[in-house]
């Protein structure tokens, strides 16, 4: 079991400000890193990554950039040489920025290609100058960098440490923990330690209202704005929802300028299982602290799925992972018992998964709007007692059964998928 302590801790690692898109800012924070130190000029910069970081970088948007894509990225963090911003460092990008970046990127000088046999989150970025060279490597985790070499000269070398021998540690005791645990842990916390938790709320509310005054993506959350509050779409709380998750999702995914409170190290993700519960706490007329309860709930079950899932899946775990980690928290908010909320894991597991990850970009704004509908259906048929049969399909009885199951279909069941999700995005016209 996690000490109160330790939950905490992983709590506040876990939901921390990003801005933009994390696999582009990966890449943008191991650029900077690996060009930090090189006073010269940047000639060229190579960069690989795995399947997981290909593919969700490379329709998605960039903060105060007007492209897409990781040889952006990457050209934008070895221009700015600041990683001590960590996720928030393309906040620094100016229309100056943006130029050099440019050139670098038109004239051909960024490469970015697959790592061969890389099959966890990895990123490696050479910096290349008149000099000598900067290289990083970033490992397991968006912000874990494990390796960075400046003009021959290694600066830090953890390559060969398994990140699970201790930052890992808890995210390990965690997974042995019951549904049931995990929420007797939350119910337990001193709420004084939980009250960070609102800041995310006001934050992701902040950037589900920017396409209120800003035109983003293709339209999606104009589009539902429109119709939400006539006589086609009431007001309710499944279209608040629906609407509050398509805007943040696209604005986000778009490159929008706002910082996203995270959830097991995603922005997406963070926004997913925020908004459902904070606007299902609101229309109920939830307290304070049951509210910061079902977040922390919420948050925990995020990381749970997510441990299990991996950190990028061929499934598009911001639905089966965060979606159903949100059905989990609005179940808790509306009186749910362990079992009910064990009804809302089992009632997504046989809704939702499966849905593949072909990339982060605007359109991802459809699926999480797709997973919180069910979140919400499921919650409310938790709380009624009416869960899925245990024999339908992959479901079974126990949650944590329903999760491995989830996982299964990801890991082993899909294992061939990126590389057919790659193809095709790479060969769009000679399927």
């Amino acid at each position: 079991m996690l000490t109160e302590e330790e939950i905490i801790t992983l709590l506040r690692q876990d939901v921390v400000p990003a801005l933009g898109c994390t696999e582009p800012v990966c890449v943008a924070l191991c650029a900077a890193q690996a060009a930090l130190d090189l006073s010269e000029s940047v000639q060229s910069i190579t960069v690989q990554v795995n399947a997981g970081i290909y593919k969700n970088g490379k329709s998605a948007g960039i903060p105060h950039c007007p492209h897409v894509g990781l040889p952006y990225a990457a050209a934008l963090g070895a221009v700015l040489k600041n990683p001590e911003a960590g996720l928030e460092l393309l906040d620094a990008v100016t229309e100056e920025t943006v130029r050099q970046a440019e050139r670098l990127v038109n004239q051909g000088r960024v490469s970015v290609s697959l790592a061969e046999g890389e099959n966890r989150l990895y990123v490696k970025c050479v910096v290349h100058t008149a000099g000598g060279d900067g290289v990083c490597i970033i490992r397991d985790a968006h912000t874990h960098i494990v390796y960075w070499e400046t003009q021959g000269k290694v600066r830090l070398n953890q390559k060969d440490i398994l990140s699970s021998s201790s930052s890992e540690q808890p995210i390990e005791v965690l997974k042995q923990m019951s549904i049931a645990e995990i929420r007797a842990a939350v119910d337990a916390l001193p709420l004084a330690d939980l009250a960070f938790l609102q800041d995310g709320v006001t934050m992701n509310e902040t950037l589900a209202a920017y396409t209120e005054t800003h035109q983003a993506g293709v339209g999606l959350a104009a589009a539902l704005r429109q119709e939400v509050g006539n006589s086609r779409l009431s007001r309710d709380v499944l279209n608040q929802i629906i609407l509050k998750v398509t805007s943040a999702a696209e604005s986000r995914l778009d490159g929008c300028p706002l910082p996203t409170m995270s959830s097991s190290g995603a922005g997406t993700k963070g926004l997913v299982v925020i908004l459902p519960i904070a606007e299902m706490a609101r229309a109920i007329s939830a307290s304070l602290e049951r509210t910061l309860r079902a977040l922390a709930l919420g948050h925990l079950i995020n990381r749970y799925i997510n441990a299990y899932v991996g950190k990028l899946s061929p499934m598009c775990s911001c639905v089966m992972a965060s979606s159903t980690a949100a059905a989990a928290g609005m179940t808790y908010l509306l009186g749910g018992t362990d079992e009910q909320i064990g009804f809302a894991i089992r009632n997504m597991t046989g809704t939702v998964t499966g849905m593949i990850c072909d990339g982060g970009k605007v359109g991802c704004a459809l699926k999480v709007a797709t997973g919180s509908t069910a979140a919400v259906l499921s919650a409310f048929t938790a709380i009624h007692d009416a869960p899925l049969r245990v024999t339908d399909g992959i479901c079974a009885a126990a949650p944590e059964d329903c999760i491995r199951h989830m996982a299964r279909i990801g890991n082993q069941g899909m294992a061939h998928t990126d590389a057919e999700i790659l193809h095709i995005m790479e060969n769009p016209s000679q399927i």
